[in-house]
């Protein structure tokens, strides 16, 4: 794969609307328009409504057969998986801690960062401009593997961490508790059956659904914005670095070699699963980092890795020969 030069400027004005608006988040949030408990609001909003009537809205209109694709889980599985392993060995016994060796919850909060994409907003807002409703198919099988996978391990890792052994039933309980409450995977399970059934919703309900789910990804990317205008880049650098380049650079190259063992070789979720592993950090880390007691490392790992995936992803898509749609 080679990069072509000419075509970095038409891809740019793919990523930089997105980025604009989180850039707009940024000034709204040093200028203290919006508060803590304002953001927070708006996050809650939407995770539990705006972003799950939008990802309904796709798949309930998506062929299904189109959408559920094993291969693609098995190499976005086990690249993150490995991405994680191999994030976690270096953070709990490297050295990129400064040469201290963190708590199993601090080790394993920092590489979960390396492993897990900020698929649901940032990743989606990108690749709804290039594939339009197409996009929503590999956004929904990120996001299994996130939500089933990935997040249940972290945290049983926090509980085991922080010596809560005897409580680590319980808080895997509540895992599934939370799963079985969440409206994101309601939107993805009832989505599914319309489009196995063929079911469609009264047409003034449609569009109810698609106003709503049309403000989550403006939304969600001012309020990326304005909660990283808070974050300090002051501590631990090398972690900072590391937890970056991890998600930028490790993650994807993972799923590259995967692809290798398990070609997808659908075009469109070949180039999605590849774009969609360059992504920064997914946004809820804090919420993850705050009970590991390492928030002010992971918040500054996000805005940098943030900022940098403005470039990587235009390179991304530059080597995959991504092209604006006609």
């Amino acid at each position: 794969m080679t990069i072509d030069l000419a075509a970095l400027g038409s891809l740019s004005s793919i990523l930089a609307p997105v980025f604009l608006v989180i850039l707009l988040g940024y000034g709204i949030g040093r200028s203290g328009l919006l508060g803590a408990d304002q953001l927070r609001g708006f996050g809650r909003f939407i995770l539990a409504v705006a972003l799950p009537m939008l990802i309904f809205g796709a798949v309930s209109s998506a062929r299904i057969g189109e959408v559920f694709r094993l291969d693609y889980l098995l190499v976005y599985a086990a690249a993150s998986l490995s991405t994680f392993a191999l994030s976690f060995a270096w953070f709990r016994w490297g050295t990129a801690a400064g040469g201290s060796v963190p708590r199993l919850d601090k080790a394993a909060v920092r590489a979960m960062g390396t492993a897990i994409s900020n698929t649901a907003l940032i990743g989606f807002a990108i690749l709804s401009q290039i594939f339009g409703h197409a996009a929503a198919g590999p956004v929904v099988l990120n996001m299994l593997v996130e939500t089933f996978m990935m997040l249940p391990i972290l945290m049983a890792l926090i509980e085991l961490g922080q010596g809560d052994h005897a409580h680590l039933g319980a808080a895997l309980g509540g895992v599934a508790r939370n799963l079985v409450r969440s409206s994101m995977i309601w939107s993805i399970v009832l989505g599914a059956i319309f489009a196995a059934l063929g079911l469609a919703l009264p047409q003034p309900v449609t569009r109810s659904v698609q106003m709503v789910g049309s403000i989550a990804a403006p939304l969600a990317l001012i309020t990326i914005g304005a909660t990283l205008a808070g974050v300090r880049l002051a501590g631990q650098g090398m972690a900072i670095v590391a937890m970056a380049a991890g998600k930028l650079l490790l993650h994807p190259a993972m799923v590259l070699l995967f692809l290798t063992l398990v070609p997808v070789r659908d075009p469109m979720f070949h180039s999605a699963i590849i774009l969609l592993a360059a992504m920064p950090t997914f946004s809820t880390l804090t919420v993850f980092a705050q009970s590991a007691g390492d928030s002010e490392t992971c918040s500054a790992a996000m805005l940098v890795a943030t900022a940098a995936s403005f470039v990587t992803l235009l390179v991304a898509m530059a080597l995959l020969g991504v092209h604006l749609p006609a």
